[in-house]
């Protein structure tokens, strides 16, 4: 509402400068008349930039009420007439009073006011959290004996995917569709410069390391990247599979891979419908591949989002799901954290959260607050934690600027039991996460354009929540 009213003023501000400008024209006060015209153009056209260019990361999901509407109509109305008035009152005495040195007083306080109220806007219509982007100026809280440092920064345009090469560096996708690689050759805990491995991919979402391949999940495929003479760039790329359905419902697509411990590949692939039933057999499903692209088939269904996947040390499938925005009442939907099965069906349109029994479709082994946004999914390898968190599940949730952790244990019939516990918060748009070869993990954050390295101190370790 607030920023509707200030929006509805500054406009009829505008407005009313144009319209007093016009008025001095036609008056015979060219210079003053003639600035206020100018001015009042130059600002409607920065203010239309402004509402315009995307200064937000998120995609905030907007529901206002009735009672809102009418609420920020009023607002809006005085807004406008508040501004009217200033500016009429003003125009007034100058006109009157105000002489050569109130021409001189409002040809320089104009501007200086305007930028202000631009910069107002600015800052009302950006999320509270969006508005430090220097990685290394977040206020990331984690649990007592945890330290977090900026490991990758600099070249990334908001990294997507993240992985550790055999070779012990970090391969870094972007937003831009650049594959980056980079090395801590001095073992300083940063690395010392990152270098372009690969490029020209849209959508680059998913990485995974099988033999000395780097598989690649971008928009609608997924490929292949050797670098065969170990000159630091991509010589060598096939194409694995192709054709699967990408960004019909913006922004869902092919997500996150990971290899199983059959030696196939599996990933999700978003649904093509906002909570309708699927018509594309390969949509709203996780999928599984053999490496050369052959015997490709559907392993679940039912998810309407799974953005990533992972398996724990028991070669058991994992993966988060975002729900869609809302049912026929426009409830919210939690999202989740499920146990992958062989056949198993989620829910999706049907049923989300705790489904009824004896519905057919299985169950979230976590559930997420709604619209969490669930991105990345690893389980810790490490053996620098504590040994609670061997082989828990890491989930980067993007849209709350958090990592969950979510410790899972198999009971006696084969089905597991879930604890969900926050690792870390103040992340601008966690993305991704991954364990790296020192048994830290490391954490993309899309918003920053950085890599977190989380490490852990026993000496620090206080044994206070976080």
């Amino acid at each position: 509402m607030l920023l509707t009213a200030l929006s509805l003023g500054a406009l009829a501000f505008y407005l009313a400068l144009a319209i007093v400008g016009v008025g001095l024209l036609r008056r015979g006060r060219a210079l003053l008349g003639g600035a206020l015209v100018v001015e009042a153009i130059v600002l409607l056209a920065a203010h239309v930039a402004l509402s315009t260019i995307p200064f937000g990361i998120g995609e905030p999901l907007i529901r206002v009420p009735l009672g809102a509407v009418l609420g920020q109509t009023l607002v809006g109305a005085a807004a406008i007439g508040c501004a009217i008035l200033l500016v009429y009152l003003g125009s007034r005495w100058l006109s009157t009073r105000g002489g050569r040195a109130g021409l001189v007083a409002v040809l320089v306080a104009l501007p200086l006011v305007a930028a202000t109220g631009m910069y107002g806007l600015v800052r009302a219509s950006l999320p509270e959290r969006e508005r430090e982007r220097d990685p290394r100026k977040r206020e990331i809280k984690l649990g007592s004996g945890f330290e977090w440092s900026v490991y990758a920064e600099g070249s990334i345009d908001n990294p997507t995917a993240i992985t550790f090469g055999p070779d012990g560096r970090l391969y870094i996708a972007d937003i831009a569709g650049t594959l980056w690689s980079g090395v801590d050759s001095d073992l300083n805990g940063s690395i010392d410069a990152l270098a372009t491995w690969a490029e020209g991919f849209q959508l680059l979402v998913g990485l995974a390391w099988h033999g000395d391949e780097l598989y690649t999940a971008s928009s609608g495929k997924i490929e292949a990247l050797r670098d065969t003479d170990h000159d630091g760039k991509v010589d060598q790329r096939r194409t694995v599979i192709s054709g699967l359905p990408s960004m019909v419902l913006m922004p869902h697509s092919n997500n996150g891979i990971a290899f199983g411990p059959d030696g196939r590949l599996y990933f999700g692939v978003g649904s093509t419908t906002d909570g309708q039933v699927e018509p594309d057999e390969h949509a709203a499903a996780i999928l599984s591949v053999k490496p050369d692209g052959s015997d490709l088939r559907v392993f679940a269904r039912g998810l309407g989002n799974s953005f990533d996947v992972a398996f724990n040390q028991n070669g058991e499938l994992f993966a988060g799901d975002n729900s869609p925005s809302g049912g026929v009442a426009g409830e919210d939907y939690p999202d989740e954290f499920n146990h992958i099965v062989d056949g198993g069906h989620y829910g999706f349109p049907y049923f989300f959260g705790d489904p009824p029994q004896n519905g057919g479709t299985r169950g979230a082994l976590a559930n997420f607050p709604p619209h969490s946004a669930p991105t990345g999914v690893t389980f810790y390898t490490g053996n620098t934690y504590p040994q609670a968190y061997r082989d828990t599940a890491i989930v980067t949730l993007w849209a709350r600027g958090e990592v969950a952790r979510v410790e899972v244990a198999r009971t006696s019939g084969g089905e597991y039991l879930s604890r969900t516990s926050t690792f870390g918060t103040g992340f601008l748009y966690p993305i991704d996460a991954v364990t790296g070869p020192d048994g830290n993990l490391y954490i993309a954050d899309f918003g920053t354009s950085a890599v977190y390295r989380i490490t852990y101190d026993p000496d620090k370790d206080l044994g206070q929540p976080q």
